[in-house]
């Protein structure tokens, strides 16, 4: 979505001091970290940037132009009206429109716009009428915080849970009942749960589990049922969806913590990898030569370097060596590409990850204290039950 932003100069782009030379000239102190803001945020699809102001100053107009700022209005009376004919000009609508003031002199034009903002040291009556009050002060990169803030805030995320009825080891796992319910909706439940997904959706290619979403109230999409992986099925729904994150919740994971589905989106939105997937410290040495277990080294920066069904390190010990967690979140954009690319390592793990590696992808982890635990057998049946009462008898379910 487009955005449109105003914002005043002084106490905002500049500190709330004025310095006036022996012959009348306005000083005005600009911060480099809020040119930089102006600059990205204008280089995005459908934003744009204005300068409006009550006070004239040629500073203004010289820092503008190195900017890139075509629309610099200086001398403005009526802030009301200057906003609405500029939107109408522009092609935005009021509903996507910002303000950006701190002073009492900005109250109209905030209630004009859609969104308003100020600095940390706006006046009390103007930090009231705002949804968002950066955390630094005007003319010290108040305004590069705020059109991070408004970037982040427009992003939107969608949950998928791919479901898949004709599972190999476990037939109709979806609908597997645990504790009275389809795991479909443990999973649903427990997802819908998490506060940072706009939308969730089962993807599916079975008519069965799209009624059992739907008689609890969820969504379910039909998706191609030759598609080779539950990857390419979030893929497809993804693509119809057009969120800007899209995160692929494993639908035999009904225990699934929505504190790691949130973590997740917090990852992609404030780290510069464009996939992140959650992991674990192991703490059960049956685990560390565990096949089904997966293994992941990272750098020290947590990127994952590599994943192994084999123990990694060799000499890895419980607490020091690390297992993923089957969730992964992507900018979707990547994840379109992601199923177009090819792997050698892939097939010779069987993990479909190892292919964003190969092709030189940077995967971010995020350490949780989540416990999986996957159904892909009969017997784990009993073992999940288990927990799903433990929970309901320790009142966190």
């Amino acid at each position: 979505m487009g955005q449109l932003v105003f914002s005043d100069v002084d106490g905002v782009l500049t500190g709330s001091k004025i310095n006036i030379g022996q012959d009348g000239e306005l000083f005005k102190s600009f911060d480099v970290k809020d040119g930089y803001g102006i600059v990205q945020w204008r280089k995005k699809d459908g934003h744009d940037f204005v300068i409006i102001t009550s006070r004239e100053s040629q500073a203004v107009d010289h820092r503008a132009t190195e900017l890139g700022v075509e629309e610099v209005h200086q001398g403005v009376t009526d802030k009301k009206q200057k906003i609405e004919t500029i939107t109408l000009r522009l092609g935005f609508d009021l509903e996507d429109t910002v303000y950006i003031g701190d002073d009492l002199a900005d109250l109209q034009a905030m209630k004009t716009v859609e969104t308003a903002c100020c600095p940390a040291d706006a006046a009390q009556e103007v930090t009231n009428e705002c949804s968002y009050v950066s955390q630094n002060n005007g003319g010290q990169g108040a305004v590069r915080d705020i059109l991070n803030y408004l970037e982040t805030a427009s992003q939107t995320a969608v949950g998928v849970i791919p479901a898949r009825y004709g599972s190999t080891r476990l037939p109709g796992k979806p609908l597997v009942k645990l504790a009275g319910k389809p795991m479909i909706q443990h999973v649903y439940e427990r997802a819908s749960d998490a506060a940072l997904l706009d939308k969730l959706i089962v993807a599916t290619d079975d008519e069965r589990i799209v009624e059992a979403v739907k008689t609890v109230g969820g969504t379910a999409m039909m998706t191609d049922p030759d598609h080779p992986t539950g990857t390419d099925r979030v893929a497809e729904v993804a693509d119809k969806v057009g969120a800007d994150y899209t995160i692929n919740i494993q639908g035999d994971e009904p225990l699934i913590d929505p504190d790691v589905i949130d973590a997740i989106v917090k990852t992609l939105e404030e780290c510069p990898p464009r996939v992140a997937t959650p992991i674990s410290p192991i703490e059960d040495e049956a685990l560390l030569d565990d096949e089904n277990t997966v293994k992941v080294v990272t750098d020290t920066n947590e990127r994952a370097l590599y994943f192994s069904r084999s123990k990694i390190p060799s000499g890895g010990e419980t607490g020091s060596t690390y297992k993923h967690i089957g969730l992964y979140g992507f900018e979707t954009e990547l994840l379109l590409d992601y199923i177009e690319m090819e792997s050698a390592l892939e097939p010779a793990e069987d993990l479909e990850q190892l292919r964003l590696l190969e092709n030189g992808y940077e995967i971010q982890t995020v350490e949780t204290d989540y416990e999986s635990k996957e159904v892909n057998v009969k017997r784990d049946i009993p073992v999940v039950e288990k927990r799903i009462q433990q929970e309901y008898d320790n009142g966190t379910q």
